[in-house]
């Protein structure tokens, strides 16, 4: 069965978003049923069955970073949106906090729209790029 391509860019996102990569998110390679494992879900959400490390039936889901789509997206979307301010953005990332900054600067620059835009273009197409090279099928 296929999985939908929006749950599991949901599930990659969610467990991107822990702090400390606790999380993880894991495909029925039979249902297409995506399972989370993560301290930070309650008991309905924490549904994986007792067997979702057997990497014959459950396929684990990478992370964002996995996918590279953290900071080399952003410095391809300067490259391409604003190729001035390259060696401005590249100082953001040199501190904690840099996403913030770099969206507060998209927004000043009249980009953030397109940043967005241009993230979730990226996202999708590197999660269908992962499920092609894991044999998954996927719905839209």
């Amino acid at each position: 069965m296929a999985a939908k391509l929006s749950d599991i860019i949901d599930a990659i996102e969610f467990i991107s978003a822990d702090p400390d990569l606790d999380s993880e998110a894991f495909l029925s390679l039979d249902s297409g049923e995506i399972f989370i494992r993560s301290p930070y879900c309650d008991e309905e959400l924490a549904n994986c069955p007792d067997d979702v490390d057997d990497s014959t039936e459950y396929l684990p889901l990478p992370h964002k970073h996995d996918l590279d789509l953290g900071v080399r997206l952003v410095n391809e979307f300067v490259a391409e949106y604003r190729p001035s301010a390259t060696d401005d953005v590249y100082a953001m990332f040199r501190k904690p906090g840099a996403y913030p900054r770099f969206k507060d600067w998209a927004e000043r620059e009249g980009l953030l729209d397109e940043w967005y835009r241009f993230e979730e273009d990226s996202k999708t197409a590197a999660v269908r790029e992962w499920c092609n090279e894991n044999d998954v099928e996927f719905s839209e």
